[in-house]
């Protein structure tokens, strides 16, 4: 019978105390299994947690109805331009944010796609089950396992060391699989056997001890086995995790202070030195701007500074040194970055400077490999074209942009995954 990873979680303390797991799938499972594709290509995932403001991301500047949903928070076409005093619109009816310099040079140069309107039926304002529909594909938000999770347990199934890895946090649900288990990674130094520095030998002992442990022999296909030969890979796997990213070097630099930088960094530091590490995944927290989305010294707005600007700062200059790495590395043409949060907020914004949960969001996809520009149609803001509740209706299901990365870039089925067929949003060739 085929062990879940829920049940691995659950029942592994009590036979090997190791607490890193590698993408490894139960030995029993893995025979007859074969990978997709020997390609290069690689996946960079990065969550804007909380609910991001897609109108102040990519705003609407030609819209009388923006401005007069938005008295406080909205940008003049003359606020328009970034910090070098250069507009930033990328058409006659879109803007980036000021503060997105560095993406804003990237979509001149056609490495960034921008899908507007994304969301599903019936949306749920609820940051949790609303999370829970991106992280499964799954409208209802049921199911054990998220959609890259399945896509692990189709495409990774065999391949050595780190293939697939979440960085910081908690391991996301879109990772949760049925045979892979995948690592959240915080910290490289901590992802391995940690010895007491007052006892230089603690280290050499440990790993003994946890060597003798999973030397013993249990019968093939038992769970004992499964958890045994899992373990020692994952200690195995950290060793090498260690050894590889000791290596990397690059003469990029990341901006500091900036927790989606140091994250990509070390998703980096994975892609450049470990050759079958092919999924990463950031979040980057934050975004729930009901109050305060920007400074108002005085009561007087200013939409250049607060808690919005630096979020969508710290993005753009994060996304920018993480390209810039990649090409330095000559991967830039291997890996494709999508973004994703998990609704936007309401186009009307509240008393308290802020904007309260919405529904449709654009999404951003970047790298060389993408076909860059506008996709999908701009919600209207026109009042009969709101729902109920005052919220724009979505014009384009995000499983057409999960369905497009899965069948355009990582070579697989999409359907199988996503439990039906859906529209190639065409940011890819």
């Amino acid at each position: 019978m085929a062990i879940t990873r829920r049940q691995f979680i659950k029942q592994s303390a009590g036979i090997a105390s190791v607490g890193i797991f590698m993408p490894r799938v139960w030995l029993g499972d893995a025979s007859g299994q074969e990978r997709l594709s020997n390609s290069r290509r690689k996946l960079v995932v990065i969550q804007l947690a909380g609910g991001n403001d897609g109108l102040n991301t990519v705003i609407p500047y030609s819209d009388s109805r923006y401005y007069s949903l938005r008295p406080a928070l909205s940008f003049k076409q003359t606020e328009l331009k970034d910090e070098l005093n250069r507009p930033t619109m990328i058409s006659n009816e879109l803007a980036l944010h000021p503060a997105m310099k560095e993406i804003k040079d990237l979509y001149d140069a056609g490495r960034v796609a921008i899908v507007n309107g994304v969301g599903y039926p019936q949306p749920n304002l609820s940051h949790f089950l609303s999370m829970d529909v991106w992280h499964t594909a799954n409208p209802s938000g049921v199911g054990g396992a998220g959609w890259l999770g399945k896509y692990a347990d189709i495409a990774l199934i065999g391949k050595q060391g780190i293939s697939a890895a979440s960085i910081g946090g908690a391991l996301p649900k879109s990772l949760f699989a049925n045979r892979s288990v995948i690592p959240n990674i915080q910290d490289f130094a901590f992802y391995n056997f940690v010895g007491d520095p007052g006892y230089p030998g603690d280290y050499g002992n440990q790993l003994n001890v946890f060597t003798a442990a999973a030397a013993r022999g249990f019968d093939l296909g038992t769970f004992q086995s499964a958890i045994n030969s899992t373990s020692f890979d994952a200690v195995k796997g950290a060793q090498q995790l260690q050894a590889s990213v000791a290596g990397y070097s690059s003469s990029v630099t990341y901006p500091p202070e900036n927790p989606l930088a140091a994250a990509l960094k070390m998703a980096s530091r994975i892609i450049t030195t470990i050759p079958d590490a092919s999924l990463l995944y950031v979040t980057l927290g934050g975004f729930d701007t009901h109050s305060d989305q920007i400074d108002h010294p005085g009561g007087q707005a200013n939409k250049l500074t607060g808690q919005h600007a630096s979020l969508v700062r710290w993005f753009s200059q994060a996304v920018k040194a993480f390209y810039d790495d990649m090409t330095e590395h000559g991967m830039a043409d291997d890996v494709v970055i999508m973004e994703w949060s998990e609704f936007g907020r309401r186009p009307e914004e509240n008393a308290s400077f802020g904007t309260d949960h919405g529904t449709a969001n654009p999404m951003f996809v970047i790298g060389n490999p993408v076909r860059g520009g506008i996709y999908g149609g701009q919600p209207s803001l026109n009042p009969v074209d709101l729902d109920a509740a005052g919220n724009i209706k979505f014009t384009v299901d995000f499983r057409s942009v999960y369905a497009t990365v899965l069948d355009r870039w990582l070579e697989t089925d999409s359907q199988g995954i996503l439990g039906g067929r859906f529209e190639n949003a065409g940011f890819l060739v």
